[in-house]
């Protein structure tokens, strides 16, 4: 069914006549507002100027009219219900050599609102019937609402109205005569609706496979039990196994809750979102959420849960075994932290106060960056090389134990900056290769990247 929006050939007029060009192509369409009308119209008439081009059909020359000495031109195609229609006997040779033409349009093409599915104009030659040319052209009949509109567009040829008409009134013609005529006629239209009744054959196959749910369907619910291949990106929400949302408004879920997993299928993946749901054996103090879940096989599963926030976030897996018996659920192990730089005032040892730089630290992953300034309270006599000045103590992170880094004093002063679990200290202040004391008010830099545990 051609649309106006889909025609391709704008209608050019010559006075009142609309210019048919011969020469286009059989997919090109030229929409024919003239014709298009109410539901119920009858007795509109169209003018024709039917145009070709010289021998050779240069299409650099200008189009001429053709000569329709020994000629007619006729109109039939398919309405919106796909019945054939055929306007043969109300065409009119206004000029036959300036190729000027009208034709009246009965009411029978008016019978179905909506675009014509095909249509087209042929030129034929009046002695052997045998067309010389065809122009697809489109239009469309109007629910003017004046009538009521129900389905009683039927199969109309004009001619073949006269033969009836002709048979009934005429006493002179055999009826084989008329038979012949009417036969071929038939074989006439049967020709142009073959290709309708393929496609009506499709269409009742295809309506057979959605009857019987062989086919998906754009609004219904679809399962399929085989294996569904796309070998182009898919566009859209891809689930996977599922997608669950887990929030204020529904039950407190249980991250050990075994029957959950139990119920999940092997070699599947699934993902739920907490949020404000309370969740129990939550590994992580806050309460936004997504857990990834990959049952493996029938007895193991994998997870991964992470929280990311605006300034900071949480990545942690874990391991279940011996998910059908008795569940052994693995301790969640950091995969990656990261925060913003947060001040380590809190932790600070009596002993020391804060320089010129506020001492902070920012968590990325298993890594813990340090920067900053201390000043002892006191002088500190620093008498050996193996006493330990504890700076900053029960910090809200683990360190990996014995990691030593050599940073800067007042002066050309250096020691080294030791850590062990949730403490960092400071041993070996010297000078010159000789321990010094860490004088009151001095400078003691701190920086550096330091390991954290799992």
């Amino acid at each position: 069914m051609t649309t106006k929006e889909e025609s391709t050939i704008p209608l050019v007029k010559q006075g009142i006549y609309a210019i048919l060009d011969t020469t286009l192509k059989s997919q090109e369409v030229m929409w024919f507002d003239e014709m298009s009308g109410d539901y119920g119209d009858a007795g509109r008439t169209v003018y024709l100027a039917i145009k070709d081009r010289a021998a050779g059909n240069d299409p650099k020359k200008p189009l001429k009219p053709m000569d329709l000495t020994g000629k007619d031109v006729r109109l039939q195609g398919h309405d919106a219900q796909g019945m054939f229609k055929r306007i043969s006997l109300s065409t009119k040779i206004d000029n036959a050599q300036a190729g000027l033409v009208q034709m009246t349009l009965p009411r029978q093409l008016y019978q179905s609102v909506g675009a014509y599915e095909n249509a087209e104009f042929e030129v034929y030659e009046t002695s052997g019937n045998t067309v010389i040319s065809t122009v697809p052209v489109g239009f469309e009949v109007y629910n003017n609402h004046a009538h009521m509109v129900v389905n009683d567009s039927q199969v109309y040829s004009d001619e073949f109205e006269a033969l009836k008409k002709q048979l009934e009134t005429t006493v002179d013609n055999t009826l084989v005569d008329v038979n012949k005529k009417i036969a071929d006629l038939l074989a006439n239209i049967q020709r142009l609706t073959n290709s309708r009744d393929n496609l009506d054959v499709l269409i009742n196959q295809w309506t057979k496979l959605v009857n019987d749910k062989a086919v998906a369907l754009l609004n219904g619910k679809n399962t399929f039990t085989e294996f569904t291949e796309f070998l182009k990106p898919v566009s859209g929400f891809i689930t996977g196994t599922t997608i669950n949302n887990f929030g204020s408004s529904t039950p407190q879920q249980d991250l050990n809750d075994i029957t959950v997993l139990r119920t999940q299928p092997v070699a599947t993946t699934t993902r739920a979102y907490y949020y404000n749901n309370n969740l129990q054996n939550n590994p992580i103090n806050v309460d936004y959420l997504l857990l990834e879940t990959h049952r493996m096989t029938n007895n193991s599963a994998y997870q991964t849960i992470r929280n990311i926030g605006m300034t900071e976030g949480f990545e942690l897996r874990r391991i279940i075994d011996d998910i059908s018996t008795v569940p052994k659920f693995g301790n969640w192990q950091t995969i990656s932290h990261w925060t913003p730089w947060k001040t380590m005032v809190p932790y600070l040892d009596k002993q020391f106060a804060v320089g010129n730089v506020e001492p902070m630290y920012r968590i990325d992953g298993h890594l813990v960056h340090i920067k900053g300034d201390l000043t002892p309270v006191k002088t500190l006599a620093n008498l050996d090389a193996v006493t330990t000045y504890t700076m900053f103590d029960k910090l809200p992170f683990d360190f990996v134990t014995a990691q030593a880094q050599i940073q800067v004093g007042s002066g050309l002063t250096t020691f080294a900056l030791f850590t062990a679990g949730k403490q960092m200290g400071m041993q070996k202040y010297s000078s010159g290769g000789k321990l010094v004391p860490i004088n009151a008010g001095g400078y003691i830099g701190m920086s550096g990247v330091f390991s954290l545990e799992s």
